[in-house]
């Protein structure tokens, strides 16, 4: 029983957490969305070849609120409509890692340190990505037969609304409330210190580790955040964990069949070991770097004294995320 109330504890103190965070993030990338329509990313992309598309793709994908399978489509539509085959992929790279609203929700659990770094390691990997996959093919761009494009959307608060707090909060609804059952799961069951005593001084094996476990799973940035704060409470090193919240969002096992077709075989491999090596050395960095980062993540156990603003705005998030849920459905 004990354990059950620990369970639903951490579960909604981290939901109460990063809720003010996240209605932020989700009206800014409402913003996003309304005022960076998707015809205007694809013509930006498709004017020239080279490192500046590439520079360009990684510029807009960042702070983009897309998961990993989410960014799919509109990196098929870039590539269909000229974008060459290394700009694709570093908006492939670094779209899934964060976004506005992740980028916020990672200041609410885990510091202003985890907050800055995430978006510098996507940039830097995904210009490295699309660098990478540019020296290895012949970097031909793909030209649509017509240049059809959609209606912009009014740019007004209730479409803005909208954009935020239906179609992007309704598309990591089921993740993100996954992850967070997750970390609640691991706060409860897993005793403290677990990987401090089986992993101590041997983040040589836990990162690897990490980037295994985070590639073959599908899990938004957002979602990602809660069972990287859980892990780091239990022990394991910031860099491991910063490890496992670039390699979850950024790739998973169902999109590389789909990105090989975007960019052949070879890009493909050289696109999932920059990111592999990419989030290796990061997380090698952020160890180097963070010093007692790991005491930012002991907050989520002391959250018994939370302010009432914050336990309101988890009640607020929480009937956005049913109404969004509810509603996703009827727009397919």
């Amino acid at each position: 029983m004990n354990v059950i109330i620990e369970f639903i504890r951490v579960f909604w103190n981290v939901f109460a957490m990063m809720a003010p965070w996240l209605i932020i993030g989700f009206f800014i990338a409402g913003i996003i969305a309304v005022c960076l329509p998707r015809d205007f990313v694809m013509r930006f992309l498709g004017t020239s070849g080279g490192i500046k598309s590439i520079v360009r793709a990684v510029m807009i994908g960042v702070p983009l609120p897309i998961c990993s399978c989410g960014v799919i489509p509109i990196s098929t539509a870039l590539r269909k409509n000229g974008a060459s085959k290394g700009a694709t992929a570093g908006f492939l790279i670094s779209t899934p890692q964060t976004g506005i609203d992740s980028i916020l929700a990672t200041y609410a659990l885990m510091g202003p340190f985890f907050a800055i770094a995430r978006p510098i390691a996507a940039f830097v990997t995904g210009l490295a990505g699309g660098c990478a996959v540019h020296a290895l093919s012949n970097n031909d761009a793909l030209h649509s037969a017509t240049n059809q494009q959609s209606v912009p959307p009014p740019r007004n608060l209730r479409t803005i609304l909208w954009q935020g707090y239906i179609r992007l909060l309704g598309g990591v609804v089921k993740p993100l409330s996954i992850g967070l059952v997750i970390s609640a799961l691991v706060a409860a069951f897993v005793p403290d210190d677990f990987f401090a005593s089986t992993l101590a001084g041997r983040d040589y094996l836990a990162m690897p580790v990490m980037a295994l476990i985070g590639f073959p799973m599908y899990i938004c940035s957002t979602a990602a955040i809660p069972i990287a704060a859980a892990l780091m409470m239990k022990g394991l090193s910031p860099g491991a964990a910063f490890v496992f919240l670039m390699t979850g969002p950024a790739v998973n096992a169902v999109s590389i069949a789909t990105i090989a077709s975007l960019i052949g075989k070879r890009a493909t491999f050289a696109y999932v070991a920059v990111i592999f090596l990419g989030a290796i050395l990061s997380g090698a960095i952020v160890n180097l770097l963070s010093g007692n980062i790991g005491a930012l993540c002991v907050r989520c156990e002391d959250c018994t004294t939370l302010p009432m603003f914050k336990h309101l705005a988890g009640i607020a998030l929480a009937f956005l995320m049913v109404n969004a849920y509810i509603r996703v459905p009827k727009m397919k």
